[in-house]
């Protein structure tokens, strides 16, 4: 700091207690000035400079000299004014001289930018008896800093109002609407005139919706949901509602995004009913295929009891297995198992052809003949699907007619499962033999049948391969050797052994869904007169 000692002398400040080891008080001053990074200059009742510090000589770019020849305030202002600090207009130079000296009694406080860019804070405080002090401080970052902040805010302010998109921003402490766009406008039907803090949030959207939105807020997350909101007509639409954690007019707020989606709800409201109706008519099929395979035979038949147990479980709404039994004469059982080589609607409706082939051949006058010697009614049956198969799907068919006169079983397997045969006395068997390819694929694909004797206590298994092929969680199959073990459970005489069979299957897949139609087939022969 520099001071005109000889204007000030060795004077102390009023009221002040010394003794011989303290400074002069002007000197604790200085030095005490000389720490504060702000200018400081103080002045007596006179209005006269008594006191500065060197940071007010480099914040004015004056030399110790240009302030003591300016001596007083109104001195100052207008030695800077006259070096352009002010400008080159004399009547506004003047006006500011006026403005910094005018009632010095009272505070006093004004902002100036330099022509270097600087700009400095002039603060003026009354001291007692008349005295005063001024003091300038830099305020140039913080300025130029709100200027930016300014622009960004602006900036921000018309990218918001240009963005694609319907957007609002809405505070935190109170969920009130503090900006919205064009968009946001359009969409909810808002004059662009309205403010929108006047527009309570809670007319457009629910207050459970409301509170989602704003739970970015606490959650430190974006948010994304879909709602039903209202427009200002009282109107609905559906909106993709999307909010994320936001600062804006450096309050926290979240930035929420409103895309309308009601044309793809409709899209998927009028594709569920479509679906709806689907599944309905699915349903209907699935029923009446299901209604396709007989009921459980239970009769006797000359000396023997013959019991037909049957499973069907399609794997979707309706699959492409076939089980069926019929008396054909007298004497004579027909029973047919097949599978087709496909699932779904398209197998089922192959399915249903052969059903209904299998059935006009059974309806015929000759149709012992045919089922007597059953590779006969299978040439006819592999002749009419073969013919016309655009898609190529083909059927793998068990067909066997039982003589319950002679015993005999007479049988096609053209490409299926062999049927597992257990004894009465509990040897496993297994009809392999005779047979030829899948129906539907050459239309004069030869077949030859097979025969086996059975007798009292025997019982047949034939099984489509979505048992055989049943998977587990690690892909290991059921197979054959769990079939046959199953058959060697079967009681004499068990009702429903094909319904335990579909359960063991069940929890052996432990929960995956059935990969493939499931079907089967058991006959027991039993003696009637023993019953």
């Amino acid at each position: 700091m520099s001071v005109p000692i000889s204007k000030l002398g060795r004077r102390r400040l009023a009221g002040a207690r010394v003794t011989d080891s303290e400074q002069d008080p002007t000197a604790q001053l200085q030095t005490i000035l000389e720490h504060v990074t702000q200018g400081i200059a103080m002045f007596d009742n006179g209005h006269r400079l008594i006191v500065w510090n060197r940071r007010l000589q480099d914040m004015l770019s004056v030399s110790k000299t240009q302030l003591s020849r300016a001596r007083t305030l109104e001195g100052l202002i207008r030695f800077m004014g006259e070096r352009g600090d002010f400008g080159t207009n004399a009547d506004a130079i003047e006006e500011i001289v006026q403005e910094h000296i005018a009632a010095r009694d009272d505070p006093y406080v004004a902002e100036r930018m330099l022509p270097d860019g600087r700009i400095l804070e002039f603060r003026r405080n009354p001291l007692a008896r008349g005295a005063y002090v001024v003091i300038y401080t830099d305020v140039s970052e913080r300025r130029h800093t709100e200027y930016l902040l300014q622009d960004s805010t602006r900036e921000l302010r018309a990218m918001l109002e240009k963005a694609p998109v319907a957007l609002a921003v809405i505070g935190q402490e109170d969920g009130a609407l503090k900006h919205v766009n064009a968009r946001f406008r359009a969409l909810f039907g808002l004059s662009a005139a309205k403010n929108p803090e006047a527009m309570p949030l809670n007319r457009y959207v629910s207050d459970d919706d409301q509170k989602r939105i704003l739970s970015a807020q606490a959650d430190r997350r974006s948010v994304d949901f879909e709602a039903a909101v209202r427009r200002a007509d009282g109107s609905e639409l559906w909106v993709l509602i999307s909010s994320v954690r936001y600062v804006f007019d450096w309050e926290p707020a979240t930035l929420t995004s409103f895309h309308d989606i009601s044309d793809r709800r409709r899209a998927e409201a009028c594709l569920q009913e479509e679906l709806d109706r689907k599944r309905a008519e699915l349903g209907e099929a699935r029923t009446l295929q299901l209604q396709l395979a007989p009921p459980p035979l239970r009769e006797r038949v000359g000396d023997l009891s013959i019991s037909v147990d049957v499973l069907l479980e399609p794997a979707k709404e309706v699959g492409g297995d076939l089980v069926d039994h019929f008396r054909v004469a007298e004497s004579l059982v027909v029973i047919v198992l097949g599978d087709v080589s496909n699932k779904g609607a398209g197998a089922a409706l192959v399915m249903a052809r052969a059903h209904s082939l299998i059935r006009g051949i059974a309806a015929r006058p000759d149709a012992e003949d045919l089922f007597r010697a059953p590779e006969k009614a299978v040439r006819l049956v592999n002749a009419a699907l073969a013919k016309d198969n655009p898609t190529c799907m083909f059927l793998t068919l068990l067909l066997a007619s039982f003589d319950a006169e002679s015993g005999q079983l007479a049988y096609v397997r053209a490409g299926h499962i062999p049927p597992f045969l257990r004894r009465a006395q509990g040897g496993m068997e297994r009809l392999a033999g005779s047979g030829g390819m899948p129906l539907g694929i050459m239309e004069d694909a030869a077949h030859e049948s097979g025969a086996v004797r059975l007798l009292c206590g025997d019982r047949l298994l034939i099984v489509t391969d979505g048992i055989t092929e049943a998977a587990d969680p690690a892909d290991a199959q059921f197979g054959e050797a769990r079939v046959e073990a199953f058959l060697s459970t079967i009681a004499p005489g068990e009702s429903q052994p094909l319904t335990r069979l579909v359960e063991t299957v069940r929890a052996f897949e432990a929960g995956r869904p059935a990969f493939d139609d499931v079907a089967a087939v058991c006959m027991e022969i039993a003696d009637a007169r023993s019953a």
